[in-house]
């Protein structure tokens, strides 16, 4: 067998692995019906552990809040899912989010991704390897664009804006998600952070944003119009292990 195929062969049963050993993991968390995922309808005593977070992770289709909540509003607030057709470019391609849009009759769907951040316990391999802050596609190209997870990761996240205002259609809009610390006043990235400040602020990860209450206003000074988001106070927020104070963020071009 050559070195190519063994690697594949390996990956694709390391993959079986991890699931099946997250499936066993998972009976405790099955036991109930406290908690429920809109994606897959599936009902749980309680979400799994993620990272630092209780009650995040859906052990069937791996959503985790963010994604709940980003399904939640697609669906209900934005008729994602219903007519008309529309193109779309979705960056760090959720696993959970994907299978709810691939073979949509009204959706022309592409993924991307520069692949710094790929994980494959939430995350799909990208139809296009670019980053968000260099779309390599002609201006008012896309109905919509999703981007959850992402501007956080990017060294110049107004860049990053600017090229999704530049390829969404008049009219199109964005939907942003990122976590924010709504007790700060103002967004900072701060390369003379310490490594051990950046694990206090970041919980160990390697997003290069920090963000405050100014997140909207970030994004308006790029073009777009955000709407205020109240609607996870709207839901039945613990039935879904949602935050009541989650916010997605809707810019319209």
């Amino acid at each position: 067998m050559k070195p190519y195929a063994q690697l594949i062969t390996s990956q694709v049963f390391m993959n079986r692995l991890r699931n099946m050993r997250l499936q066993v993991r998972s009976i405790p968390y099955r036991m109930g019906d406290t908690v429920e995922c809109p994606i897959c309808e599936n009902h749980y005593k309680a979400f799994m552990p993620f990272r630092y977070r209780q009650n995040a992770y859906c052990p069937s289709c791996k959503s985790l809040e963010r994604h709940r909540y980003a399904y939640l509003t697609l669906r209900d607030r934005l008729g994602f899912y219903d007519a008309p057709l529309k193109k779309v470019l979705h960056f760090a391609p959720d696993t959970c989010l994907s299978m709810t849009v691939k073979g949509n009759q009204y959706i022309d769907y592409l993924t991307a991704d520069n692949m710094t951040s790929f994980t494959n316990s939430i995350t799909d391999k990208p139809d296009c390897v670019m980053s968000i802050d260099d779309i390599q596609f002609e201006k008012n190209t896309f109905d919509v664009v999703i981007a959850i997870g992402v501007l956080v990761m990017v060294p110049e996240d107004t860049k990053a804006m600017r090229e999704v205002y530049r390829v969404l259609k008049p009219g199109g809009y964005a939907i942003f998600h990122d976590p924010i610390n709504y007790k700060q006043a103002y967004s900072l990235s701060d390369t003379s952070l310490t490594k051990e400040e950046k694990l206090g602020l970041y919980h160990g990860h390697d997003q290069r944003w920090f963000y405050g209450v100014d997140y909207a206003d970030r994004l308006q000074a790029q073009g777009f119009e955000v709407e205020d988001d109240t609607y996870a106070q709207q839901i039945d927020n613990k039935r879904y292990g949602i935050s009541p104070n989650e916010k997605i963020y809707i810019a319209r071009k």
